[in-house]
């Protein structure tokens, strides 16, 4: 029987903390093994020590965080041809860090959760995913090397293949000579090797560390979140290529590790799974076993956070209310908050028409008519400029009081639109009526638009980025009041700023917090209060929770549909994740290359009868989650 290539036993991972004595445990006394050609799904919320269980591996903990005790062996896929002659190495011997670094990028890649961070913005990628292969492997030319990232990038779909690129030369250049067809091809495989970081989308990135990781054949790839950030038929594009590397021949013996808080995707790509709650494996099996037959209450709480897109429940349930119930309940069995079978926790396919036409006799707050925004391409020297329409004649009403969801994937002018609609960027041609006042001619600086722009306000998708992390998180909320003068007085101000706290389901003494002693989830709430200061009717949420657990994510749900009852407030909420969008949504528009894809319609109709067959590729990449299969 093959033996594990990577074994790690009774591993205790700890931060020294700067106000106690004690250290924080961050992974306490875990264990489990990967075999050959196996993918381990690692799944739990944030804090759970997923990612610090895979830093330890790749000996990278950050300081001061340290490794107490336990072992990590591994054993190379490259030492020896009979899996069971492997000598093991233990990775946390100090001994061994020759040879882990031997290891780190050769035997053992990772793919980090954020392309954008991971690589150098100075160099080119050709450079860097060459660089990558000739530091593992020196007898290596730059040429050959060259070569090798080319055949990667082909690989990993970022780049046509050679018969594709063959045919692409024969249609631009169809009376040419064969040389002049082959320098085509060439060219434009030196072309991605030109381009720079910045120069490619999230999901092009993401293919790029894909490329890097497998440069040197790896025996174990480690892919710690790397589909979170991406739009859903990217995900499911990254999934499919990940999937298909670890089965194919070329890289049959390649085992993986997948890091992710997302079941869904654990469900289209693990073999085995393994729970993480508060540094400790709560529950290890089969892929089947854990996500369809799960013993503990956490993980069917994970199980039952997630929106899905065949019931519509009022609210979502969240890992607190789960683990509640499980401790209220008899013994293991849990109480589930929602039931299935309860037409008082789901919404009726009755009580949605009967919301649209209360809707549909709800006064109009916002107009957009034939909206274009466009960027300039480029500018030649004598020469009119070209322009790329990022909004490209867009027209709609949003109802007071109404959710407006707006999907499509990253770069289909979703984002564009907003700012557009805010007022942020200038606008090309079309009209923006709010509350029935013309304000697309009024100029960006104007003291009357600073005026109107305590009625519209905006969360965008980075909590963190949002908040100045020199101000307390009290001050940031208190920022926009003194700024309008709608508050006489800091006491006053500071009064408001508790309350709103406390509307937020934040305690009222964190007034003097920073963001970074916030969670991810907490600091969503200070931008929700914040946007809450100067009491909107409109607020656009721009991929507010993309980022988030879904738990964390389900209690930001709630929340907003809480206050959009509590203050009448009107959202567009801006999503590429369809199952989000349809818990939120009244109705809901498809975008994709700045256009409308198909007309306007009510959550239950895009999702149940789309029209458009974008509309359905959206909604068939959408991961399949247990229930869906098999409870709906």
């Amino acid at each position: 029987m093959n033996q594990p290539i990577l074994e790690v036993a009774n591993l205790r991972i700890e931060f020294p903390t700067i106000y106690q004595r004690e250290s924080t445990v961050a992974v306490n006394g875990i264990s489990f093994e990967v075999l050959p050609g196996q993918v381990l799904g690692l799944v739990g919320e944030s804090g759970s020590g997923k990612s610090v269980t895979s830093l330890a591996i790749m000996g990278l903990v950050p300081t001061p965080g340290k490794v107490t005790q336990g072992e990590i062996l591994f054993r190379s896929g490259k030492s020896g041809s009979h899996q069971n002659r492997m000598t093991a190495t233990n990775l946390l011997d100090t001994n061994n860090r020759e040879k882990l670094r031997q290891y780190r990028g050769g035997e053992i890649a990772t793919i980090f959760q954020e392309p954008m961070s991971s690589l150098n913005p100075v160099y080119n990628i050709g450079f860097q995913i060459t660089e990558a292969i000739q530091l593992h492997q020196p007898s290596v030319t730059t040429e050959q090397a060259k070569q090798q990232a080319i055949a990667l990038l082909q690989q990993v779909q970022l780049l046509p293949s050679d018969d594709q690129l063959e045919e692409d030369a024969v249609k631009q250049i169809p009376n040419a000579n064969s040389k002049d067809q082959k320098e085509y091809v060439k060219q434009q495989k030196e072309a991605i090797l030109k381009r720079y970081p910045h120069q490619l989308s999230g999901g092009q990135l993401q293919r790029v560390m894909i490329a890097m990781a497998i440069s040197c054949d790896p025996t174990l790839l480690i892919a710690d979140e790397p589909t979170t950030a991406l739009d859903v038929t990217v995900q499911a594009e990254i999934l499919r290529l990940l999937r298909d590397l670890c089965k194919s021949e070329e890289h049959r013996n390649m085992s993986m590790i997948f890091v992710s808080h997302d079941l869904g995707v654990i469900n289209e790509i693990a073999d085995e799974v393994a729970v993480m709650y508060r540094g400790e494996i709560v529950e290890r099996g089969s892929k089947n076993q854990i996500l369809f037959h799960p013993k503990q209450p956490y993980t069917q709480a994970l199980l039952a956070c997630r929106p899905r897109l065949n019931i519509l429940p009022k609210t979502l349930p969240t890992v607190a209310d789960y683990l509640d119930s499980a401790t209220n309940g008899n013994g293991n069995q849990p109480i589930a908050p929602t039931d299935n079978n309860s037409e008082v926790n789901y919404v009726s396919l009755q009580e949605q028409q009967e919301r649209l036409n209360e809707l549909s006799q709800a006064e109009t707050l916002l107009t957009v008519e034939n909206l274009t925004v466009q960027y300039p391409k480029r500018a030649v020297w004598g020469k009119s400029k070209e322009y790329f329409k990022a909004v490209d004649d867009i027209s709609f009403e949003v109802k007071r009081g109404e959710t407006l969801g707006l999907v499509g994937e990253s770069g289909c002018g979703k984002s564009t639109l907003a700012r557009a609609i805010l007022r942020l960027i200038e606008i090309h041609a079309g009209n923006i009526y709010f509350a029935g006042e013309a304000i697309s001619q009024l100029p960006l600086g104007s003291r009357h638009l600073r005026t109107l722009r305590r009625r519209m306000q905006v969360i965008f998708q980075n909590p963190f980025n949002s908040l100045n992390p020199r101000l307390t998180i009290g001050k940031a909320i208190m920022e926009p009041m003194l700024i309008h003068k709608t508050k006489p007085t800091v006491r006053e101000a500071k009064q408001e700023v508790q309350r709103l706290l406390s509307r937020v389901e934040l305690p009222a003494d964190w007034f003097d917090r920073y963001p970074h002693e916030l969670s991810g989830g907490q600091r969503q709430r200070v931008c929700i209060a914040r946007a809450l200061t100067l009491n909107p009717e409109f607020i656009i949420c721009d991929e507010s929770v993309s980022a988030l657990d879904v738990s964390v994510q389900a209690g930001v749900l709630n929340l907003l549909k809480e206050l959009q009852q509590d203050f009448n407030l009107t959202y567009i909420f801006i999503s590429h994740d369809l199952s989000v969008v349809r818990f939120m949504s009244d109705r809901i528009m498809v975008m994709n290359k700045g256009k409308k894809e198909e007309p306007i319609s009510s959550a239950d109709n895009i999702i149940n009868r789309p029209r458009s067959p974008y509309t359905q590729k959206l909604i068939a990449s959408i991961p399949e989650y247990p229930e869906d299969t098999e409870l709906s």
